[in-house]
């Protein structure tokens, strides 16, 4: 995987699988760096790498797979639902009391 695809994939502990379901790509593509299409990859990897500095890269693995909400962030992301995704992530800083109101 290209660099930006791979830092977030391994942010999130995400398997190689699910990273190329959740962005519907090949591996080719993926390595290759061939996902400009995909706006998605760099909004999240930026959103998520100040998430993982705020609240600690294991604590934002953690919460992708709780099951506390349903759907579960991961099952957003598998969905496509990238803007419930991001305002899940805030309500989940918020909550955590990593970002203030």
């Amino acid at each position: 995987m290209s660099d930006r695809l791979a830092a977030l994939s391994a942010r999130l502990r995400l398997s190689e699988e699910e990273t190329l379901a959740i962005f519907k790509l090949d591996a080719l593509s993926a390595i290759g760096g061939q996902y400009g299409h995909r706006p998605e990859v760099e909004i999240l990897d930026s959103m998520t790498a100040d998430a993982a500095e705020r609240a600690g890269a294991g604590a934002l693995a953690a919460w992708l797979r709780s099951t506390g909400d349903s759907p579960t962030p991961l099952e957003l992301l598998e969905r496509g639902e990238f803007t419930a995704f991001e305002d899940a992530l805030e309500r989940w800083l918020r909550d955590s009391g990593v970002l203030e109101d």
